[in-house]
């Protein structure tokens, strides 16, 4: 049994708030999310997990637990692009709107990520505890 891409990108929206005008629009995209989250998921898992966008799926199965932890790669990732985005749209301005505002913007996107970084350790922490 495969687990689907909407199986997938639906645990990421359930379980990760993000405001759908930055989310993908196009099915394309949510693939490329998908797979890019894919691509952290399985160097950090060691795993060999294929997406395959013509079946809209994995080739293979994710327990709960992989699901979670997936999904949680692309909220890490979402965070990561979106401190990316915010730094090079406003660093310039910086002496306009504040430094002080920026600073603090910043840092709560660092305290985001470190956040779900940590999210995603206990998920594999308690992965496999499961296998004790």
């Amino acid at each position: 049994m495969n687990t689907s891409y909407d199986t997938i990108y639906q645990t990421f929206l359930n379980n990760c708030m993000v405001s759908d005008i930055d989310l993908p629009q196009t099915n394309e995209g949510k693939y490329e999310v998908i797979k890019n989250a894919l691509l952290h998921f399985n160097n950090r898992m060691r795993t060999k997990y294929l997406a395959d966008d013509i079946l809209e799926t994995l080739d293979g199965h994710l327990d709960e637990d992989k699901l979670l932890i997936l999904a949680h790669y692309i909220r890490l990732i979402f965070l990561k692009n979106q401190k990316t985005y915010f730094e090079s749209l406003w660093q310039p301005f910086t002496s306009d709107v504040g430094i002080r505002n920026f600073s603090s913007q910043i840092k709560s996107l660092e305290n985001s990520i470190e956040t779900q970084k940590n999210t995603i350790e206990s998920f594999i922490v308690n992965a496999a505890e499961d296998f004790l």
